[in-house]
């Protein structure tokens, strides 16, 4: 029943040795002319009981308007993830993180049907709505024919999508479940359920000197780390082979990870939807993968084809795509502990680190261990990832980042301990 597909633990290139790239400013590619624009705000005269103020924009240089919506209304905006299969602890997660930040808007989750009460209850009591998502494996997209026409393995697909499997058949249930609510008309954000905490609300973080009173753009997509580029295995070549373009050296956008206006939202799932048509009814596109969403995601972003669109430069937005580094900095945590500790027994090595974590190990480690008393410094200050006095990761401005995303990647520890004891979920 899990209809969340786990995306595949990202790569870093092999050229891509220097940690301290996580703080690279944000470079604009030369051809990348979706870039988020500078907003000029013009008063309008001296009278003070005008609240109408002309708003100039600066055109990218595809002439591409960004219109500018008012301010989103956190207690009228919507979360909404696919999160069938799962038990309480990663709703607790979830749920209850976001909730711990003082998020009072919508919360929509698709589930497995016949939910156990404790689950339900739990949903009642954080005001979740969720849906049942029946699943099945009699599915007309069958992924890469066989030389003989069958499948090449049997894919799980929603019932109300047959079309589509579980990665693809998301983006129109969360279509479904919004246009259904008619209250939900501030900001929306479709994410992740496993992978995914908060730490503020999201729709409360300041772009600049100020709130979010206005977006950068209808549609939001969040940047991966600098070094993570398009002309990686999950992106290039599906892509390539699909539609013959050459996604060769953009930064790495997260399919995982999108925030935008109500309608900007519908619009974006509306591309998405378009684009799985076409993959699907041509053999060149199909395959057996989880992840292609987020190849589909990058060339539609990067050909211009989602409306009012911008990418929002890693470590600086609403929500922080943390996988890439958190790979980087547990392997390299676990090959420390391999030669210090176990004679580069690397399996040994990995069961440490998700047990014990990466600070405050002491001598009788290996045998017993209990929390750390100094558990908000879990992570080594050069990493600067970390505000020490609380344990919160944060953006390069200092601030908390309202949701890590991909957070697993630091291990078995932080989503087992760590998460749970920082945010005190209920």
């Amino acid at each position: 029943n899990n209809a969340s597909e786990d995306k595949e633990d990202d790569k870093n290139e092999d050229n891509d040795s220097n940690a301290s790239e996580d703080k690279e400013e944000y470079k604009k590619e030369d051809n990348d002319n979706n870039a988020s624009e500078d907003k000029e705000e013009e008063k309008s005269g001296d009278n003070d009981n005008n609240a109408s103020e002309d708003k100039a924009e600066e055109k990218s240089d595809t002439a591409t308007e960004i219109s500018r919506p008012e301010w989103w209304d956190s207690s009228k905006s919507t979360v909404i993830a696919l999160a069938a299969g799962y038990g309480l602890g990663v709703y607790h997660q979830l749920v209850g993180s976001l909730r711990k930040t003082g998020y009072e808007g919508h919360i929509i989750l698709g589930v497995a049907p016949n939910l156990p009460a404790d689950i339900t209850d739990y949903f009642k009591r954080m005001n979740v709505i969720w849906k049942e998502v029946p699943i099945t494996t009699d599915c007309t997209y069958a992924g890469k024919p066989m030389q003989n026409g069958q499948p090449a393995k049997e894919l799980k697909c929603p019932e109300a999508y047959p079309d589509y499997k579980m990665s693809w058949g998301r983006f129109p249930l969360a279509r479904d479940w919004l246009l259904e609510c008619e209250d939900c008309t501030g900001g929306v954000m479709l994410t992740d359920a496993r992978d995914s905490y908060f730490q503020s609300d999201p729709f409360a973080y300041p772009f600049g000197d100020k709130p979010l009173e206005q977006l950068p753009g209808e549609v939001m997509v969040f940047e991966e780390i600098s070094t993570q580029r398009t002309s990686h295995w999950l992106t290039y070549p599906p892509v390539n082979q699909c539609r013959n373009v050459k996604l060769t050296d953009y930064t790495m956008l997260c399919s995982g990870s999108t925030m935008g206006t109500r309608q900007g939202i519908l619009d974006y799932i509306d591309v998405m939807v378009k684009e799985f048509d076409y993959w699907k009814d041509h053999d060149e596109c199909r395959n057996d993968g989880v992840g292609d969403d987020q190849a589909i995601h990058n060339y539609l972003f990067y050909t211009q084809q989602v409306k009012n669109a911008v990418a929002i430069p890693h470590r600086t937005g609403p929500i922080h795509v943390a996988g890439v580094q958190a790979d980087k900095i547990f392997r390299a945590t676990i090959k420390k502990v391999a030669e210090e500790r176990y004679d580069n027994d690397l399996q040994k090595a990995e069961s440490f680190v998700n047990r014990f974590g990466y600070t405050n190990w002491s001598e009788s480690d290996n045998d017993s261990g209990g929390r750390p008393k100094e558990w908000r410094t879990w992570l080594p200050p050069e990493h600067e990832l970390i505000d020490a006095k609380t344990g919160f990761i944060t953006n390069f401005d200092g601030k908390p980042s309202p949701q890590v995303h991909q957070f697993d990647r630091f291990g078995l520890y932080t989503s087992s301990q760590f998460i749970m004891d920082l945010m005190r979920v209920d």
